[in-house]
């Protein structure tokens, strides 16, 4: 059901390589249908303050991943009101006909540049 659905950049990274001597993580930029819902705000102590962080539930037809070290693969992020948000959790929901994925997000705290602001790695 695409009703609810909007298109959002999802970052899909790939196995870390080493390029010159240095670890680089690739990665693509691509856009998904996706229903995002605001969750909460919960206050994280940083070594620089307390910062309000903000978590996504996510509905998308697409697999979303989660970190895997064993494999390498860092989580996906989703680019969301100006701020990347990083997959926590994901799972396939097969229990009704509207077979999705569902995922939770937490606002990133790194200062990585959005989906039009840097090259793809």
């Amino acid at each position: 059901m695409n009703f609810l659905k909007r298109p959002y950049t999802l970052r899909r990274y790939f196995k870390p390589q080493i390029v010159k001597g240095y670890s680089s993580i690739p990665y693509e930029d691509i856009t998904l249908l996706m229903d995002i819902q605001t969750l909460e705000d919960n206050v994280e102590t940083t070594p620089d303050g307390r910062e309000s962080v903000q978590r996504l539930k996510v509905f998308c037809d697409s697999e979303i991943l989660v970190e895997d070290e064993n494999n390498q693969q860092k989580a996906d992020r989703v680019w969301f009101q100006g701020k990347w948000f990083e997959c926590q959790s994901s799972r396939l929901s097969e229990n009704t006909p509207l077979r999705h994925w569902t995922a939770t997000f937490v606002q990133c705290l790194d200062a990585e540049g959005g989906p039009d602001e840097e090259e793809n790695g």
